[in-house]
Formats: C-alpha cells, structure tokens, sequence
C-alpha cells in the first residue's frame, strides 16, 4: 500500500518556517532508543520553540507570536511558559482572563493556537518560555 504523504505535512505550519525535517528519514537513522525521545512532550515543546523563534523572525517588528491552550471546556490560557511534566504531559504557566493559573495536560489532548498580535507601544514585545530538560528556550 504506497503511503500518502500529506499524512506526514508538519501538524502546524507557519508562515516563513521552511525546511522542515521528514519524519521517516529522521527515524530511518535514528537509533532504536533515542526513537521513543522523539515522540515524548519535551520533543514536542522544543520542536515548537523552534517554529515560533523562526516564525517570529518572520514577523514584522510591530508583530509578535501569541500561543494560547485550549482547555476542553472552550476557554484559553494565555501561554507565558510552556514545559515538559514527565515523558508525555505538559505543564503552562499562564493567565486565565487576567487570573495566574497552570494547566496540566496529557500531549495527546494538548490543543494550542498560535496566532500574531500587533505589539502595544508601551509594552516591550513578550518572549514565550519554552522549558525542555532542564534548559529553557526563549521564542
């Protein structure tokens, strides 16, 4: 059965972000051990790091990149830092209509939207932060 390959497009593109890895050449020379790695929450997060650094590159200087997680019951926290708990959940620190809060979330059911906003003239452009083995990652 030949595979079809829009199956295996990035699950989210932006705009700008080019060069994206094939999946099954990285897994193809990946040795057996490290290919579990690949696939956890920490993977994920730096992956995403990577694309909004690179789509913010992209922007404009009066534009920046806004990442909100969608919770089950319609409402969205605004994103401030993003980071792995465990192999497969990740933890947001972020703001819930103007409230602090924190979401845990299992990967699987993590559902995120990014989307730009024009960057308010008082207000110094916002870093999103990214935290993956213990290393954080600005974007």
């Amino acid at each position: 059965m030949a595979e079809d390959q829009s199956l295996r497009r990035p699950y989210l593109t932006l705009p700008g972000a080019s060069g994206l890895p094939n999946v099954h050449e990285i897994l193809s020379i990946m040795p057996e051990e490290h290919k579990h790695r690949f696939e956890s929450s920490g993977e994920f997060i730096r992956r995403l790091a990577h694309r909004v650094a690179k789509w913010r590159e992209g922007l404009p200087e009066d534009e920046e990149p806004v990442i909100f997680a969608l919770m089950s019951n319609g409402d969205a926290v605004l994103v401030h830092t993003l980071g792995e708990d465990g192999h497969s959940s990740v933890v947001v620190e972020g703001s819930l209509n103007g409230t602090p809060c924190m979401l845990i979330s299992h990967q699987s059911s993590f559902q995120i939207l990014c989307y730009t906003r024009k960057i308010e003239e008082e207000k110094p452009a916002r870093k999103i932060g990214f935290h993956v083995g213990g290393e954080e990652i600005q974007a």
